[in-house]
């Protein structure tokens, strides 16, 4: 068992409870007291404004909750409304030999990081990886005349100016054990829920989660599988497919911050999954994949992208697509109206 799984594993305990993790206690007021002087600072020197909008999706969490597939469909939302969207990234994973690095179909993860190359091949739009998101924003601004910038994370990123915040929350698993790292999963105290602009849920939100966001879960978002990929003989684009294989007997790859709710999905498609989880960014080699027979193996996109340069004709990339209400779009609709 990785450290990373041995945390969540006590972080997401359903009775919230953990005697180990208490003896954490001093090194969470020590983070909880970092964080909250982070956030004075910012307050009292708030970063300069950009020409355009600026939306953040982000989470309060540690690991995923849904909010790259956010900014994936926002990314579409925009681009079907005339709108020219490009996305900011910190990169995680990946280290490029210079900043601002633009994300190309050419880029590698190990440079780029594996969710801004993701973002790139599934949307088109341009997409800039920097420490300093505010470098990236201006990047694309100057070099592709962008008129709405998405931040994919970058919530706790204070020195980026937002007009807009949107926070993601795991619908089974929420806010853990509710105590901040590394006694438990929270980057910032629950009551940042109360200052950002919208707060989506993804999934339908267990009776314990919404005990602790209360009324604050306003939107709830599903991931839904939208279409099949396989890498193409170039390794820098996709086949994209409306159908793969044949339900049955797959071994499923993830390396993400929630890989039970990708094998989940699996198996309500009717998938017998041989689960192999990996720590989230989990760079692979070519020989942890390659199981006996000719079994399909099944990644999520985030993965397949760090692949694609030993990719074999039996291995499936699927993409999922976010979903969700009317109302949330209007929300954001009434939002960019502002800077028209």
């Amino acid at each position: 068992m990785s450290l990373e799984d041995w945390f969540n594993k006590r972080w997401y305990k359903k009775d919230g409870t953990s005697p180990t993790l208490s003896l954490l206690t001093p090194l969470e007021m020590l983070y909880s007291g970092v964080s909250k002087r982070r956030r004075v600072i910012s307050s009292r020197t708030p970063p300069e404004p950009l020409p355009v909008p600026v939306i953040v999706v982000g989470n309060i969490t540690v690991g995923g909750a849904g909010k790259t597939p956010l900014v994936a469909e926002l990314a579409r939302w925009l681009k079907e409304r005339g709108k020219n969207p490009g996305i900011v990234s910190r990169g995680y994973g990946g280290r490029a030999e210079q900043y601002p690095y633009q994300v190309t179909a050419q880029s590698h993860p190990l440079e780029s990081g594996d969710e801004p190359l993701m973002l790139h091949l599934i949307t088109g739009v341009p997409v800039m990886v920097s420490p300093n998101r505010s470098e990236a924003a201006r990047a694309l601004i100057d070099y592709h005349q962008c008129d709405v910038i998405l931040s994919d994370d970058g919530l706790q990123h204070y020195s980026l100016w937002r007009s807009l915040e949107i926070c993601v929350v795991d619908g089974s698993r929420g806010l853990g054990n509710g105590h901040m790292l590394p006694r438990g999963p929270l980057r910032e105290p629950a009551s940042r829920l109360e200052n950002v602009d919208l707060v989506v849920s993804n999934g339908e939100p267990e009776a314990r989660v919404k005990q602790q966001c209360g009324a604050l879960l306003e939107y709830q978002m599903t991931l839904e599988p939208s279409c099949w990929h396989q890498f193409n003989l170039d390794q820098t684009s996709t086949l994209r497919l409306t159908s793969g294989p044949e339900p049955g007997p797959c071994h499923g790859v993830a390396a993400i911050g929630n890989p039970q709710r990708f094998f989940r999905e699996l198996q309500r498609m009717g998938y017998k999954v041989m689960e192999q989880s990996f720590a989230d960014h989990h760079q692979f080699s070519p020989q942890e994949l390659h199981f006996d027979g000719e079994t399909p193996v099944i990644m999520t996109m985030k993965d397949a992208v760090k692949c694609r340069d030993f990719w074999e004709s039996h291995w499936w990339a699927l993409e999922v697509r976010a979903k969700l209400p009317d109302l949330f779009y209007q929300k954001v609709h009434q939002h960019l109206q502002q800077f028209s």
